[in-house]
């Protein structure tokens, strides 16, 4: 519990520090209601075409399914650029002596971050899903903390890819590129644009076996379209995809180090 604790005072200090600063919260609220104001008349306009019902989705669905997907998108930390920086600029080799493991450093830094604009992203989420298309259909509220762990699982997913590709800065000078293709791959593969039913047939069967549909698609799959079945299908993936990522970003970042000690740090 005490090697816990360190943890818990570092995600303490991020909160706090998070919630300062009211001008970045009052901003970034304004950019998700524009992202989501910006998507509800593109689909409406689309529906209007098309009819009532879109690869299984109504109009009510498809708009809470986007409000849910921009929430765990917007939501994320800037620990790619931290950890980046943290590299290029030789600040983590005073980090690396600290007595706390680098990477869960970053990840209890992350979580103050994340949870403010998470808890802030999803009471605007509500209310503009609520004032524009009305109540999620078939919404069962017993489900909601089933949602909430895919929800969370997805950010935690999202976390660990991206510091895997800001631990790559120990052997790139420029690797803002894989953050690059990476957001991209979760824009399109990963079901934030679109849900990966809308793809052609082997693209999505594709989709569904990587990584990036589960940070974004499966937690809103489940807010839309909640099932039993599905949400073990979908947990055991991100538990899968997880645990893999979290074993990579520890191996990278050892490799890292060691790099950094061979050659001075």
């Amino acid at each position: 519990m005490k090697a816990l604790n360190k943890y818990f005072y570092i995600f303490k200090i991020s909160l706090s520090n998070n919630l300062v600063y009211v001008s970045n919260f009052i901003a970034r609220n304004m950019f998700f209601v524009f992202i989501v104001y910006v998507m509800l008349l593109l689909w409406q306009n689309i529906y209007s075409h098309q009819g009532n019902m879109i690869a299984g989705y109504t109009l009510n669905q498809m708009i809470w399914y986007l409000i849910i997907t921009e929430m765990v998108t917007l939501s994320r930390s800037n620990v790619f650029t931290e950890v980046s920086e943290d590299v290029k600029k030789g600040q983590i080799a005073y980090l690396i002596n600290k007595p706390y493991h680098y990477i869960f450093y970053c990840f209890s830094n992350s979580l103050g971050e994340s949870g403010v604009k998470l808890t802030s992203n999803m009471i605007i989420g509500m209310i503009m899903g609520l004032v524009y298309v009305g109540p999620l259909m078939n919404l069962n509220l017993v489900h909601l903390p089933l949602i909430l762990i895919s929800l969370l699982l997805g950010m935690f997913l999202n976390f660990f890819i991206y510091i895997n590709l800001a631990l790559t800065a120990f052997w790139f000078e420029e690797n803002t590129a894989f953050m690059w293709i990476y957001s991209k791959l979760v824009f399109t593969l990963g079901g934030m644009l679109i849900p990966i039913e809308m793809f052609p047939g082997w693209l999505e069967k594709v989709a569904r076996y990587l990584p990036f549909a589960y940070v974004t698609y499966g937690p809103a799959r489940l807010g839309v379209k909640f099932s039993l079945s599905e949400f073990f299908s979908i947990i055991s993936f991100q538990v899968f995809y997880l645990t893999v990522f979290i074993f990579i970003s520890i191996f990278v970042y050892r490799r890292g180090v060691k790099e950094l000690n061979v050659n001075g740090g």
